[in-house]
């Protein structure tokens, strides 16, 4: 598909959506399922392409000499550590861009415990050259301040260290809450993982007491979308199945951050039910820097509803799928909010006007998804929509069944 036609006749929402499994929970629990518990029973997995590839990964692994991560970051992260743990030697590459991704904290991080990793290519970047060992393990200091993946994939692998792992950072690492993720899936497993203030520690345990099975969480990053689409809908009652009231996932976070535009969400039964609600003040700033993942969601709801304010916290956004600040202004600019943006913000100015447009994706699927929910106000083109199976392949069948027109073009 070049490009779909999307639109929605009454502009209100009524729809029961199974949204697939948490990404984050998913590809952190294969990787310890692989470490630790080959034959502990996982449900409810996702159903991404990026947990495909994981998936891919590590069945290839023991036979496969050269291996390739295309654009799955977090595959990338969480493999490299995984490898350089193993016995072995392998080449891991990636696509394209993500050989602009840079891995340099992480390669520097698992050199410090032992590991031995090469740049055949330029320096900081993937491809990477890997002999895998026994890694004695120890304190290590870390720059966190580019991706909560380094943390989290030098995590996974500390219980099979011989010291285990004491890591420390300076500042605030962004996305931290995908941290205490990591340690929550740990200690589902079984492990020991203390987290306090800017340290982690993990002593070395090599036989946890294992649960009989683990269920994965829907994911919060997929309800964003439908939560920025109840907020531009007309009128909106969705329901989300799955969901626990207290979850681990950071981007939870959303319908707080979706309650100015006149939006909530309430726990009923195993799920959540999205409705409209009077509107929250507009906060004169958003700080994304803990759930980066959700600015495609928020910061094209808030245009499309006249706010103004200043998203910040967003410096990893300029090093994800594509440029995601560059890429959000190109495509606002399109409906006449000439937004302001720096290397961490993105300032909305408050001139959306709702018109057909064709929105260009980047490669990014939060890009597709993000802007869908615009064709609540007026028909918009999507361009190459098939991005979204990075991450959601049922996002168009499920607009669908929530009264979208979808019309490849």
């Amino acid at each position: 598909m070049a490009k779909l036609r999307l639109s929605h006749p009454t502009g209100k929402l009524r729809g029961r959506i199974q949204l697939p499994g948490s990404k984050s929970e998913s590809n952190r629990f294969l990787l310890l399922k692989a470490l630790y518990a080959p034959n502990l029973p996982l449900s409810g997995l996702s159903d991404s392409g990026d947990t495909e590839i994981l998936q891919r990964l590590l069945n290839d692994y023991q036979n496969q000499l050269e291996l390739n991560a295309g654009d799955a970051g977090t595959a990338m992260r969480f493999f490299t550590a995984f490898l350089a743990a193993q016995e072995g030697e392998w080449t891991l590459d990636g696509s394209e861009r993500m050989r602009e991704r840079p891995i340099a904290p992480l390669v520097k991080a698992l050199r410090e415990l032992g590991a031995e990793i090469e740049y055949p290519d330029q320096e900081g970047y993937p491809p990477l050259k890997i002999k895998g060992r026994n890694l004695k393990g120890g304190l290590l200091h870390i720059d966190a301040s580019l991706s909560s993946q380094y943390l989290s994939a030098l995590m996974m692998i500390a219980p099979s260290l011989e010291q285990g792992l004491e890591m420390r950072w300076d500042g605030q690492p962004v996305s931290m809450p995908y941290i205490y993720l990591t340690a929550n899936c740990m200690r589902r497993m079984g492990f020991k993982v203390f987290v306090l203030g800017n340290e982690v520690r993990i002593p070395p345990q090599f036989k946890p007491e294992l649960p009989k099975q683990i269920a994965v969480e829907p994911d919060w990053s997929a309800a964003s979308y439908w939560l920025a689409m109840a907020a531009l809908a007309q009128d909106a009652e969705i329901y989300l199945p799955g969901f626990r009231q207290y979850s681990m996932q950071g981007d939870s976070i959303v319908a707080q951050l979706m309650a100015p535009l006149g939006v909530e969400q309430t726990f009923i039964g195993s799920g959540i039910r999205i409705h409209k609600a009077a509107p929250l003040p507009v906060p004169a700033q958003l700080n994304l820097l803990d759930t980066p993942d959700l600015s495609q969601s928020l910061i094209p709801a808030y245009a499309a509803k006249g706010k103004q304010l200043q998203f910040c916290g967003l410096q990893t956004l300029r090093i994800k799928e594509t440029d995601r600040i560059a890429a959000l202004q190109n495509e606002l600019q399109k409906f006449g909010e000439a937004c302001a943006v720096g290397n961490d913000f993105l300032h909305l100015k408050g001139g959306f006007r709702a018109s057909f447009q064709s929105i260009a994706t980047y490669g990014d699927h939060r890009m597709a998804m993000g802007f869908a929910a615009l064709a609540l106000l007026h028909p918009i083109a999507i361009e190459n929509p098939e991005v979204v199976t990075k991450s959601y392949p049922a996002f168009w069948e499920h607009c669908k069944v929530l009264g979208f027109v979808v019309e490849e073009l």
